[in-house]
């Protein structure tokens, strides 16, 4: 098949559209890439890319096509600016700039902002050719969830908005039934809706079991440090940790929105020794810091909308056999509770946080490395990357057939 997979972000950036393009690639497919310039989380263009743009206009052979946008910066007009700038530059130069190349089908990338579907919209209008669209970003529901959007007038707006893009879409995916479940609420009846979790990164295929207990639980968190992972109850719990002197370190890989919030929290309520920030990192140095860590943590705040998504780093907690201490509600604390690896309590609960932490730093090494192996037994039987990527193939190629 030719593929043309058009995403908001791309490689450098570290999402999992990189790993699915190079997966198909390998399949025989021929796959191009139509996306931003990488300036995601920093908000700024990336040092490499500035000093030689040629350097990333293929990775793995596949070619990569980039629109001129508005960097993310910092603010909210910023990043409005940001993703109008995607959708308006994207929608002209894109089809403009691939006239002359012919496609079977789009896949879209639907991170966040939606509105990153619309030039794929423009392509489907011009060249005719189907949308498969990977939502992993639920519209208006996660804006007003992290209080972006506050305005009901505004929220139906985007609710329109999303309706129209979901109309032009001729299957979408989504990672958990209830997640398809909101999907449906607002999708046109022609639109086909599909299964698809998450898979965790070749890079975590590894098992992190420690062979000796360490006077010291350090507990991993890798990924966006967002108003979603609601690390306000991240500090109350490191607050009580410090007050019982648990020996704990969080770990913290990642940068985000509440970066700057969580330094000055952690200097204000001097925590400098439960907190280790190391910032952004490329996805293949995160098996050093995988390796380093006890355990694993995953956290949302509470939300109906957070209910109904599967965080990808669960998969990769899973796969690299690190137990897993949750803080969320719904799908994602499910998982972690029927695979039994590792200890979940409700969303913002920073005092069951707290008292997880303790009874994971109590437990003997060979009772953390079962519940690791468990995580990992059950990645590789649900969510392997081979399967997901056949399930992909099949899904595109049946909607070839119909189109």
């Amino acid at each position: 098949m030719k593929i043309l997979v058009v995403s908001q972000y791309f490689w450098p950036e570290n999402f999992r559209i990189n790993d699915l393009c190079v997966a198909l690639k390998d399949r025989g497919h021929e796959i191009t890439v139509f996306t931003g310039q990488p300036n995601y989380p920093s908000g700024v263009l990336f040092e490499e890319y500035k000093k030689e743009p040629i350097a990333f206009s293929h990775l793995h052979d596949i070619p990569i096509v980039r629109t001129p946008i508005y960097t993310r910066k910092k603010g909210s007009i910023n990043l409005l600016l940001n993703y109008l700038s995607f959708v308006l530059s994207g929608s002209l130069y894109g089809p403009l700039k691939l006239k002359d190349k012919e496609f079977d089908v789009i896949l879209v990338c639907q991170l966040s902002p939606v509105t990153a579907a619309i030039p794929a919209i423009s392509f489907k209008c011009i060249k005719n050719i189907p949308i498969v669209m990977w939502s992993l970003d639920l519209w208006p529901e996660s804006l007003e969830a992290v209080g972006m959007i506050k305005s009901k007038n505004a929220l139906n707006m985007v609710g329109r908005l999303v309706s129209w893009i979901y109309k032009y879409c001729d299957v979408i995916l989504g990672q958990s039934e209830s997640y398809l479940d909101a999907v449906r609420r607002r999708s046109d009846s022609n639109t086909k809706l599909e299964l698809f979790p998450n898979w965790a990164e070749d890079q975590f295929n590894i098992s992190y079991r420690k062979d000796k207990e360490e006077s010291i639980l350090t507990i991993l968190f890798a990924g966006n440090v967002g108003d979603a992972q609601d690390f306000e109850s991240i500090v109350e719990c490191a607050k009580i940790l410090k007050e019982n002197k648990v020996g704990v370190v969080f770990s913290i890989i990642g940068n985000g929105r509440k970066f700057n919030w969580l330094q000055s929290e952690i200097k204000k309520y001097q925590l400098d020794d439960l907190f280790v920030l190391h910032g952004q990192h490329p996805l293949d140095m995160m098996p050093a810091f995988y390796s380093k860590a006890d355990v694993a943590l995953v956290s949302l705040k509470p939300n109906d909308i957070f209910e109904r998504t599967i965080p990808g780093k669960i998969q990769s907690y899973m796969l690299s056999s690190l137990p897993i201490l949750a803080m969320l509600d719904g799908e994602g604390r499910k998982l972690i509770d029927i695979a039994n690896c590792g200890l979940s309590c409700s969303a913002s609960d920073a005092y069951s946080l707290y008292e997880n932490i303790k009874k994971i730093n109590e437990m003997s090494l060979s009772e953390r490395n079962s519940l690791g192996l468990n995580g990992k037994q059950y990645a590789n039987s649900f969510f392997s990357k081979e399967k997901l990527v056949t399930r992909l193939e099949k899904i595109l190629n049946d909607v070839l057939k119909v189109n």
